[in-house]
Formats: structure tokens, sequence, C-alpha cells
């Protein structure tokens, strides 16, 4: 989460938080870090009054990105070795189990005693999850995705959000609601390049049937609030 004396940014992985981070270190001086993929219910009081900025992403999509960046380089975490079951499970297990996340109780409750009770949130790259945040899902059958949009932004109705899919425009938008835009800010959102991208194909080649529609079952509230729906590239330069 970054702080600064106009607005508040929760960072969701995978949805252009790198992106985001880089611009608002770069334009605003008073930005600061006070956590990493800190939930927006621990923001400090004398925040609070602030607009709060946050960014999400196509679940299907969300998947693939996701499993390609942290599989294998966090496969030994905990996390990641639930889902990949030590690194053995290729993109169908591991996403099947991380859209299945809490449904399996049973399952789950391994999941649960191998994360720590407290996080250190000015670490990165360390399970920056708590047992008692996966407790209070144990059986409820939403994806690991939603399950992250939730525990980060909390009720999202006051925030504004940007969809990855359109992410300067949406940024851009942000900006000139606080009064926040310039000709060199304008001139970086809509010209600088994609940051910490993860190299595969369009994100359908990597779904069967079943599997695309398990995530419309368990990421539903999500898809239905912003839109979005499972979709085929247009053209090969799309498909990557």
């Amino acid at each position: 989460m970054l702080v600064t004396d106009k607005f508040v940014f929760v960072h969701l992985p995978r949805s252009g938080g790198t992106f985001i981070s880089d611009l608002i270190r770069k334009f605003f001086p008073s930005a600061r870090e006070i956590g990493y993929h800190f939930p927006r219910e621990l923001l400090p009081a004398e925040y609070t009054h602030l607009p709060v900025l946050g960014a999400v992403r196509n679940p299907w999509d969300f998947y693939v990105s996701w499993y390609y960046h942290v599989w294998p380089r966090d496969a030994a975490t905990p996390l990641i070795a639930w889902v990949t079951e030590n690194g053995t499970l290729d993109f169908y297990g591991s996403a099947r189990n991380a859209i299945n996340f809490a449904a399996d109780a049973e399952r789950f409750d391994k999941l649960i005693e191998s994360m720590p009770e407290a996080v250190d949130y000015g670490k990165k790259h360390i399970p920056n999850i708590t047992r008692t945040a996966l407790r209070k899902i144990r059986g409820v059958p939403i994806g690991y995705y939603s399950f992250r949009f939730n525990h980060l932004f909390g009720n999202p109705d006051d925030i504004f959000i940007c969809r990855l899919e359109n992410l300067r425009e949406d940024l851009l938008a942000f900006f000139e609601t606080i009064g926040a835009v310039t000709d060199d800010l304008r001139d970086y959102v809509l010209g600088e390049n994609k940051k910490n991208t993860s190299e595969h194909l369009h994100y359908s080649a990597y779904y069967t049937p079943e599997l695309a529609e398990l995530v419309a079952v368990r990421d539903r509230a999500l898809i239905e609030k912003f839109g979005y729906a499972f979709q085929q590239p247009h053209s090969a330069a799309q498909a990557r």
C-alpha cells in the first residue's frame, strides 16, 4: 500500500500494481509505502479520509498471469506449495486448486496451518496472509482472486477501481477527479511500457471448458461487478 497526501493506493497482486506504484513514486513526492499488499482495513486513521485507488483484472486472465509469475520462482513458499502441490502440478491442476481455494475445508486446513499468525508487511515475497484471514473463509466457495480482492479492499463501493484492460485511461480519469493531472503525468501514463509482466499465451489457451466454467462460478461476484467475460483473442497479435 502506498499513501500520499492526496490519495491511497491498495495493491492487488497481478493487476497492474507495479506500473501504478512506479507512477505514484515518480509524480507524488509525498508517497511512501506502509506495507506490501497491505489490507485497507489496516489503513492508519490519519489516511482514512483520503480517496482510495485500486485495480482489478479479468479473473480468467489473473490465474494464468499469477501461475506463470509465481511458479517455479515461489514454489517453495507455503501458498504456492499448497496450490501447486510442491511444484508438481501444471497450470490446470494448480489453477483448479486456486479457483476452489477454500471450498474443500479439510484440504484448506493444511494451508491455514502453514501460514503465519501475524505478518510483517514491511517485507516482500513472504506469506502476507494470516491464519485468521483464512479461517474467516474456510469452506466458502470463492476463488483465490476473489478472496484476495475482498481481503485487500473490503467493501469496494467507495474505491476508484481501474480495470487492467483499460488501465491507462482509468488512471487518468482518477487523477482528473483529484486534480492531479499534469502534462508530464499524462505522457507517462500513456507512453510508459508495461511493468512486471509474465510471458504466456492469451489466457483462453490454458482453459478447458470445465475449468473456465469453474472460474465463472467461484469468481462470479467479481465477474459480474466489473462486467468480465471469457474471451478468445481477436488476432494472432493478441495471442501472447
